[in-house]
């Protein structure tokens, strides 16, 4: 019989996620055209800092590309001289400008799951099975004094997207410090403080967050530690709790229903042999499954 066994806090990893590489979507193609204080980034993920990906609702035959920064006059990334996306597969090249590749384009309107791999200059960009909305976020940033980056945004800590629920953005087993913070939805807009770019704590309950509100309410930290927080940008809702990391138990697989994650904080429908985050009857710890 297969079983979990919670690692004791003596070998508990540093903090998951702190921080994360940052490619840019940007072109007529998103919901917010060419503007780079709007545009949103795809994430790296903790097993290759090569890969980045994030979903985000397209426009049927409208082209965008892919910035290295959110600044002009950078490295780009578009597709390869006579390349175009064949079943949901697209060689890249990088350029400046406009130079050195082409414009992509999807054929029909929806949400889509972009993955972008740097080194071998090429990525996957196919419909997502969630379409119920239009998902305009393909990552968040938590930016606070509780936070690893202080009140730097383009140090804030990311929150990373499920790619089955694009909606939820989760930074599992986190560091925080005593201090506040709140929820950039861009990097560059952020940096203006806008409003705007801003999720902030609701003023009539802390369990949910709001959008542009005029007061800059933010969440509190009281005890520092380890926590996990996940936020919904479909319903509003966002949940901080303590990263359960203590003690080391027998779990036998099966006992009750539980939620698997990897240590980015991606939900993992059939995991395998490796490390993870459980989620299980209210308690959340890390496993090792063998």
């Amino acid at each position: 019989m297969k079983k979990i066994y919670t690692l004791a806090a003596a070998v508990m990893l540093g903090a998951i996620g702190a921080q994360a590489g940052q490619l840019f979507v940007v072109g007529e193609a998103t919901q917010y055209g060419w503007s780079l204080d709007d545009a949103q980034a795809l994430l790296s993920t903790p097993e290759n800092d090569n890969i980045y990906t994030g979903t985000l609702y397209l426009n049927g035959e409208q082209e965008f590309k892919i910035l290295a920064s959110y600044e002009w006059g950078g490295t780009e990334y578009g597709a390869a001289p006579d390349a175009s996306l064949t079943d949901g597969k697209i060689t890249l090249a990088s350029g400046t400008n406009d130079e050195g590749y082409g414009k992509i384009k999807v054929a029909e309107d929806g949400n889509y799951l972009i993955t972008v791999d740097t080194e071998s200059l090429s990525a996957t960009i196919v419909k997502s099975v969630y379409q119920e909305s239009k998902v305009i976020y393909s990552s968040l940033f938590m930016v606070g004094s509780a936070t690893a980056g202080s009140w730097s945004v383009d140090n804030g800590t990311p929150m990373y997207q499920n790619p089955d629920d694009p909606c939820e953005f989760s930074a599992m087993d986190i560091e925080l410090n005593e201090g506040t913070f709140k929820i950039a939805n861009t990097l560059k807009g952020g940096g203006t403080w806008n409003g705007k770019y801003w999720f902030f704590r609701n003023a009539d309950n802390e369990n949910l967050m709001a959008l542009d509100q005029p007061d800059d309410l933010q969440w509190s930290i009281v005890a520092p530690g380890n926590y996990n927080v996940v936020a919904n940008t479909a319903t509003c809702a966002i949940s901080i709790k303590p990263a359960d990391n203590t003690g080391i138990a027998d779990i036998e697989a099966g006992e009750a229903p539980a939620e698997y994650f990897n240590l980015q904080g991606i939900r993992v429908e059939n995991p395998s042999a490796g490390l993870y985050i459980v989620r299980r009857g209210g308690k959340t710890f890390k496993t090792l499954l063998k």
